[in-house]
Parts: structure tokens; C-alpha cells; sequence
């Protein structure tokens, strides 16, 4: 019987310089499919890669090494903090605030735990989502909210029907370093990202902080596999 190894990918990273620690040879692993599991970050130190386990199909009853498969790289995208369009949206609630002003009809006003965040779709190619890469510092609560909008010269108002479903919420709670998170929603959406990234440049979201955190308490990439 051959020797069960672990797998990863290697990964071009583009935006931090923050380090992911890997599996290393000997570490448990599970059986798992081709294509690894999606997987959140799992503590402080950043997120860990789980090995893959590949089962070798053919006449006789043993295993394959996963490095006997090819290896695709990966991009680790980051979601980027959009200050100038976060400063815009703020500025549009506290001058309707000023004038007695209503918004209009459907439009999305950003409240004071909310930011605008974007991921900047620089490699245009095919890509497959693989997983969410979110660190929070401290103990609390993000909420990732996708939207359709592309924001003119003359930063066009967001609207709330350009908000999208499902949404992922990442968490953590006291006395722990784990991330938990609403795992069926975030890997739904997290696929729908490798359609819109065929045809669209940058991608804005709005990210709600709840419990304490702000955006200073979060690293937040998405890892995309390179077809």
C-alpha cells in the first residue's frame, strides 16, 4: 500500500503580505473530494490549509499520492476597504440628514457599521471559487454582502435591489480563535463569484460589523483556483 500525503496548492497572492500556514507531511487528514474542501480561516494565525486525500481507481486496491495529480495555483484576492466611496455614501446620508431630505425611492443608505469594501478582479481568466480567507482580530461579527452595482464617475447611489443573496457571516466568539461562519450561504455565494468575475473588473461589497469589531479588526481574500 502507498503512504497516504497531504496536498495543497501553491498561491499567488495579490494584496497582503500576511502568511497562511500549510499542511505538513504526517499531519492527520480526511478523505475528501478531488477538489479539497472550501475552507474560512480558523484562528488568529491566519487561515490553515486541510490536506487531500485522493483515492487511486484502477485494477488492484491502492492509494495514490495526491502528488501524482497536477497542481493548480491559486490567487488570494483580498477584499480592499473603498474608503473614497465610503466617506461618498456617508456624506449622502448626512446631507439628506441636513436638508430634511428623504432618500429616494429604494435606495440603500449606508448605516454607521457599515463600509464599502472591493475585490479587484485583475486577472482576467477563468477562475473557480475554492474558499474564504477571514481573520478577525478580536471577538464579533462580519456580515459580507455582495452587490451588482458599478459605480459611475458620478458615484451613482446604490440601490437596494443591487444587493445580492445569499450573504456570508463570519463570526467569533469569546475565549476563541476559531472563525465560525453560515457555511452553506458563504459557499454559495463565494461560487457565484468565479461567474462574475468573467465579466466584470472590480466587485463591491458592503461589509456590516456587529459586536464590537471594525474594519481594522478584519482580513478579509477570497482564494480562487486558476483554471
Amino acid at each position: 500500500m502507498g503512504t497516504l500525503t497531504p496536498h495543497t496548492h501553491p498561491i499567488l497572492r495579490t494584496g497582503w503580505g500576511w502568511e497562511e500556514p500549510v499542511a505538513k507531511g504526517g499531519e492527520e487528514g480526511r478523505a475528501e473530494s478531488r477538489r479539497g474542501p472550501p475552507l474560512v480561516a480558523s484562528s488568529l494565525h491566519g487561515p490553515r490549509l486541510q490536506p487531500t486525500w485522493v483515492l487511486g481507481v484502477g485494477g488492484s486496491s491502492t492509494w495514490a499520492m495526491a502528488e501524482d495529480r497536477p497542481q493548480q495555483p491559486q490567487l488570494d484576492m483580498p477584499l480592499v476597504l473603498d474608503q473614497g466611496l465610503t466617506r461618498q455614501m456617508r456624506l449622502r446620508m448626512e446631507s439628506l440628514k441636513q436638508r430634511g431630505e428623504k432618500r429616494q425611492d429604494g435606495e440603500k443608505l449606508l448605516r454607521p457599521a457599515e463600509s464599502v469594501y472591493r475585490l479587484n478582479f485583475t486577472q482576467q481568466q477563468r477562475l473557480q471559487f475554492e474558499r474564504w480567507n477571514v481573520v478577525l482580530d478580536k471577538p464579533g461579527k462580519v456580515t459580507i454582502t455582495g452587490t451588482s452595482q458599478n459605480w459611475t464617475p458620478d458615484l451613482t447611489n446604490l440601490m437596494t435591489r443591487q444587493l445580492l443573496d445569499p450573504t456570508a457571516i463570519f463570526w467569533r466568539k469569546e475565549d476563541s480563535d476559531a472563525m465560525d461562519w453560515n457555511e452553506a450561504d458563504a459557499l454559495e455565494f463565494g461560487e457565484r463569484l468565479s461567474d462574475l468575475a468573467k465579466i466584470r473588473k472590480v466587485m463591491y461589497f458592503l461589509i456590516t460589523f456587529g459586536e464590537g469589531v471594525e474594519p481594522a479588526n478584519l482580513k478579509a481574500s477570497v482564494v480562487f483556483n486558476q483554471l
